[in-house]
């Protein structure tokens, strides 16, 4: 997309705010303290910057913003009625603060050009962190908090865990990809496309994230769909051919993702048995109980819920002299809809649901790198909360803010027309 009018000098109030910005988002792969310290620095600096305050009014009528905004305000307001009470009430709506910083990293970077930035920032840490994952499931070094060499299931982790690392994997092989398909050298692309190889193996052989694999096989096909369309000419049969390769590629890649040692993928169809027959408590069993328990506090709350934190409380009431996976207790039911649904009804469900309409509304008219960056991981956000409450994690949920509020921010361009009705550059 080209800019044609010319931006007024930020302040150095605005220019920090942004600085600290792109920080979070590259040290949340990495870091919960400085990733908090960072989006703090964000939130004062910006705050501080005359820009914000011009800024913010016509920014509200953005469909993330006001989204992110309602949805957060129904929570606040839910506390009120919650049956957890007003002090775990509160706590639990802590976790929810996030929503925060996509507003504000929206009328942070609203007619910047800063998106090339935080693209190959956050992809460099992603590399980085590719590399050091490598070599420490291949025993090569012994690297990060999360790192456990004497556990096969573990000795690939670096600083998260199997779930987080799983999908940011996956979203650094849909990115490589991406570079490679636009590559304008061949060394470059086959850089690139070395990068989303070794990335698609580290998900879905080392991490053994099964979201994370489910994820990056959707996104293999994507590529695969896009190669092949972007190669079309004359004959199809080459496009065609290639494309059948890559497709062969990840189906032997998924045939060692479940046959390699200590295989989770294996593990689903033994896990729903055991539970089934004998209500054992194993990961996939205790997701399919909690789920149930779930539908069934939904369906007895249909338009308000139980409140902000009061899924814990009612939770407590049905494992009350239970035994195995019918009488394990959680606050997290591992499934952001139905928690959405526990929480504010069916009205909060839709609330969430549109946030993640709006940002994908938005994303859409995005340059192409952005584009495609951003709505794959809105992507893994929506796919990956099937399986887990991906909005109160703190990894997950802070590069889904991050993420999109600085892209969907750079998108954004100032006029008197409505600035946000842009016109999708070519792919």
């Amino acid at each position: 997309m080209q800019h044609v009018s010319a931006t007024p000098i930020p302040s150095y109030r605005l220019t920090a705010a942004r600085t600290f910005a792109v920080a979070a988002l590259c040290c949340t792969p990495i870091s919960t303290a400085f990733t908090n310290i960072a989006c703090g620095l964000f939130a004062l600096a910006l705050l501080s910057a005359p820009e914000f305050w011009r800024k913010l009014p016509p920014l509200l009528r953005h469909g993330a913003v006001w989204s992110s905004l309602l949805l957060l305000a129904a929570l606040a307001a839910s506390v009120s009625y919650s049956s957890a009470g007003a002090h775990e009430a509160w706590s639990w709506f802590g976790k929810y603060n996030k929503l925060l910083l996509l507003p504000l990293t929206i009328v942070a970077f609203a007619d910047s050009n800063w998106d090339d930035r935080a693209r190959w920032a956050l992809f460099i840490v992603l590399c980085v962190i590719l590399v050091l994952s490598t070599t420490n499931y291949l025993g090569m070094t012994s690297l990060g908090p999360a790192h456990a060499p004497s556990d096969p299931t573990t000795r690939a982790w670096v600083f998260k865990n199997r779930i987080a690392a799983g999908m940011l994997g996956a979203l650094l092989f849909y990115q490589a990809a991406d570079f490679a398909l636009v590559a304008s050298s061949r060394r470059s692309r086959v850089l690139f496309a070395a990068i989303a190889l070794l990335s698609l193996a580290n998900v879905l052989v080392m991490l053994q994230g099964r979201t994370g694999q489910v994820i990056a096989l959707l996104f293999a096909l994507v590529i695969a769909a896009r190669f092949v369309w972007q190669t079309r000419g004359d004959s199809i049969v080459r496009p065609v051919l290639y494309g059948l390769g890559m497709l062969a590629a990840a189906i032997v890649l998924v045939v060692v993702a479940c046959t390699v040692r200590g295989s989770r993928v294996e593990e689903v169809v033994t896990e729903v048995q055991a539970y089934r027959q004998h209500d054992a408590v194993t990961s996939t069993g205790l997701r399919l109980e909690w789920y149930r328990k779930s539908l069934e506090l939904i369906s007895s709350r249909p338009l308000t819920g139980y409140g902000v934190g009061g899924l814990g409380e009612q939770f407590r009431e049905l494992t009350m002299g239970e035994t195995g996976a019918q009488g394990t207790m959680t606050s997290n039911p591992h499934n952001e809809y139905l928690l959405m649904a526990v929480e504010l009804g069916v009205p909060g469900l839709l609330l969430f649901v549109n946030l993640i309409v709006q940002v994908g509304r938005y994303g859409m008219r995005l340059e192409p790198r952005s584009r495609h960056m951003l709505l794959a991981w809105l992507a893994t956000f929506a796919i990956g909360s099937l399986a887990n409450s991906l909005l109160i994690d703190f990894t997950e949920g802070h590069v889904f803010v991050l993420l999109s509020g600085i892209l969907l921010g750079c998108g954004y361009r100032s006029s008197r027309r409505e600035a946000t009705q842009l016109v999708p550059a070519p792919r």
